[in-house]
C-alpha cells in the first residue's frame, strides 16, 4: 500500500538534540485546532507530542457529513504517524476515536502500546455497532475510566479484560470563570448544567411545584425538546465554558438530574462545581458514587422521582448553611482526589506501566 500521500506535522522540537531522547506520544482527541493535546504542556520536559484532532479542518472538497471525514482523517493520520515515527505510545480520547485508531494501527502493523484515555460511553451501542466496537477495542492495552462501575460494565459489555480497565477520578484544575467578580445572572437561583444522560423532564416537573424558586439551565439545544418550560426557568444554550462556570459559581447550588441509577455521566460538571465550592443535588447513581457522599458533599434523590427531587430542592433552597457546608466539603474532596496534579500522576504511572521510559522532570 502506498502511504506517500499521508502527511504528518513535523515535531516542534526536532531541532533540539536533547528532545530526541524523550519518548514520543502520538495523541488523537477532540481538541480545537491549535490547542495542545492531552498533558502536553505539563509534560513538555519529559515527553514529545504529536497531536491530531477530529476537529482539524480538511483541505479537500467535502460532500456529506464533514464530521465523519474529519474523524476518519484524524485517526488515519494518527496511526500512520505512530508507525512512521516509531512512537513510544499512542493515546486516544473518546471510544469512537480509540476504536478507529486501533483498526488503523493494525493496518499499519504498529505494535507499540495504545492507551484509551477518557473512555466513557454515555449510551452503550447495540447490535452491529456493539460488535464493531467490541472487535475494535481488541488490542488496546489500557482503558482509563472515571468511575469504578464502568470497569465492570465495559468488561462485561465489550469483553475487555478487567485488568486493562483502570479507574482514576476525573481531575482538572479549578475551572476558569468569566467575569469572576460579576455574576451574569442577578438574584438567587439554582443552576443545571450539561447534556449527557440528563433527566430534565423530571427536573422541570419538580420546579413547577416550586414557583418561588428560580432555575437557570445551561443545556444543549435539543435537551428540552417536547418539554413545557415554566416561567421560573431560564434556558441558555451554546454559551462559552467560562460563562457556564460563572453561572455555577454564583448559583445557590447545582442540580444534576441523571436519567438512570447506573449512569456514568456528569463527572466533569460535578468536579467543576466542587472546585467552585458549590453544593450539589444529584440523582442516586452508581456511576457517580466515587464522587458523591450523601449528606456530606451532596443531597441525593432517586432517579425519576419528582417527589424526592422536589423535597431535596426545597430543602437546599431554604437552607443556606447546609449548602455552604456541602459546598466546602465538595471543594475539599475535589482538591484531594480530583486535581489536575492527581490525574497527571495517574497518567504518568500508566505510561510507565505500559513501558514508556520516563526520566524525572
Amino acid at each position: 500500500m502506498d502511504h506517500s500521500g499521508l502527511q504528518i506535522q513535523p515535531d516542534s522540537k526536532a531541532s533540539d538534540p536533547l528532545a530526541h531522547s524523550m519518548p514520543l506520544v502520538v495523541n488523537c482527541d477532540w481538541a480545537q485546532p491549535g490547542e495542545k493535546g492531552g498533558f502536553e504542556t505539563q509534560t513538555r520536559y519529559v515527553l514529545r507530542w504529536l497531536n491530531f484532532s477530529a476537529r482539524d479542518p480538511l483541505n479537500i472538497p467535502v460532500f456529506g457529513r464533514i464530521g465523519k471525514l474529519q474523524r476518519l482523517s484524524a485517526c488515519l493520520r494518527t496511526a500512520f504517524a505512530a508507525k512512521k515515527s516509531g512512537a513510544d505510545i499512542v493515546v486516544t480520547s473518546d471510544p469512537s476515536l480509540s476504536c478507529m485508531v486501533q483498526r488503523f494501527l493494525r493496518l499499519f502493523s504498529f505494535h507499540g502500546p495504545h492507551l484509551a484515555f477518557t473512555f466513557n460511553h454515555p449510551r452503550l451501542p447495540v447490535g452491529l455497532k456493539r460488535a464493531y466496537y467490541r472487535w475494535g477495542f481488541r488490542g488496546i492495552d489500557r482503558f482509563v475510566v472515571f468511575s469504578t462501575m464502568e470497569r465492570k460494565l465495559y468488561h462485561e459489555y465489550f469483553n475487555i479484560p478487567l485488568e486493562r480497565l483502570e479507574f482514576i477520578h476525573w481531575g482538572v484544575a479549578p475551572p476558569r470563570v468569566d467575569s469572576v467578580n460579576q455574576p451574569y445572572i442577578d438574584g438567587d437561583y439554582i443552576c443545571a448544567v450539561g447534556g449527557n444522560a440528563r433527566d430534565y423532564k423530571t427536573l422541570v416537573e419538580s420546579v413547577k411545584r416550586l414557583p418561588e424558586v428560580s432555575v437557570v439551565m445551561v443545556v444543549r439545544p435539543n435537551s428540552l425538546a417536547g418539554i413545557d418550560i415554566p416561567p421560573n426557568i431560564s434556558v441558555m444554550t451554546e454559551i462559552p465554558w467560562g460563562k457556564a462556570m460563572n453561572i455555577i459559581a454564583y448559583s445557590q447550588f447545582m442540580v444534576l438530574p441523571l436519567d438512570g441509577s447506573d449512569v456514568p455521566c456528569g463527572h466533569m460538571t460535578i468536579v467543576s462545581a466542587m472546585h467552585l465550592g458549590k453544593a450539589i443535588a444529584i440523582t442516586r447513581s452508581t456511576g457517580i458514587a466515587d464522587y458523591v457522599r450523601e449528606g456530606e458533599n451532596a443531597l441525593i434523590f432517586s432517579a425519576g422521582s419528582v417527589d424526592e427531587m422536589t423535597e431535596v430542592l426545597r430543602r437546599m433552597w431554604y437552607d443556606r448553611e447546609l449548602c455552604g457546608r456541602l459546598g466546602e466539603a465538595g471543594r475539599a474532596f475535589a482538591a484531594e482526589h480530583c486535581s489536575e496534579a492527581a490525574t497527571l500522576a495517574g497518567y504518568m504511572r500508566i505510561l510507565r506501566q505500559l513501558g514508556v521510559r520516563l526520566e524525572a522532570s
